[in-house]
């Protein structure tokens, strides 16, 4: 007779296998929801005002317009001839509008990461030129000691994370 609990936990572990290539099925973007063209709703003359256009001109930065139903390929500076790493549902507008949201929000992160390297760096050599000073006059002491709490402080923000919230822009069936 087999053991039941090994037939038991084989069944368990064919439905959880089941159970995962339907949530891959169903993780492709529904097809045929999204039929009017992004760029038709989104039009160029509501990007011109729009929140979009005004925090990227405010960086310096032209904001990219949605003219047409071209999708990020037709847009990018790589040569890529030979992959796509965009994705295949990403070949149109909307396609486009969402690779551009993953790729800010890369951009924001990785000047987040460089900007938080730079600010640690100042402050600990801020830090070094405390401890490096004259501490014998005991105002100078105090003086020194308040500064080094407020430079430390200013370390411990630094050590947090932030958060965000978008509205959700992806989408599966």
């Amino acid at each position: 007779m087999p053991n039941a609990n090994a037939e038991a936990q084989r069944r368990w572990r064919q439905r959880q296998k089941e159970k995962k290539q339907e949530e891959l099925v169903q993780a492709v973007a529904p097809a045929g929801v999204f039929r009017k063209p992004f760029f038709e709703v989104f039009t160029p003359d509501d990007q011109v005002g729009s929140q979009y256009c005004q925090a990227l001109e405010l960086t310096g930065i032209a904001a990219p317009l949605f003219e047409d139903d071209r999708g990020p390929e037709a847009f990018t500076l790589d040569d890529l001839q030979d992959h796509n790493p965009f994705g295949e549902d990403s070949s149109t507008s909307l396609g486009r509008a969402e690779v551009m949201i993953g790729c800010l929000i890369k951009a924001a992160q990785g000047l987040a990461d460089e900007v938080n390297a730079y600010k640690r760096t100042e402050i600990k050599a801020r830090l070094a030129e405390v401890e490096a000073s004259d501490l014998s006059d005991p105002a100078k002491k105090k003086a020194a000691l308040k500064e080094a709490a407020r430079l430390n402080k200013m370390l411990d923000q630094l050590d947090k994370q932030v958060r965000w919230t978008f509205p959700a822009w992806k989408v599966t069936g």
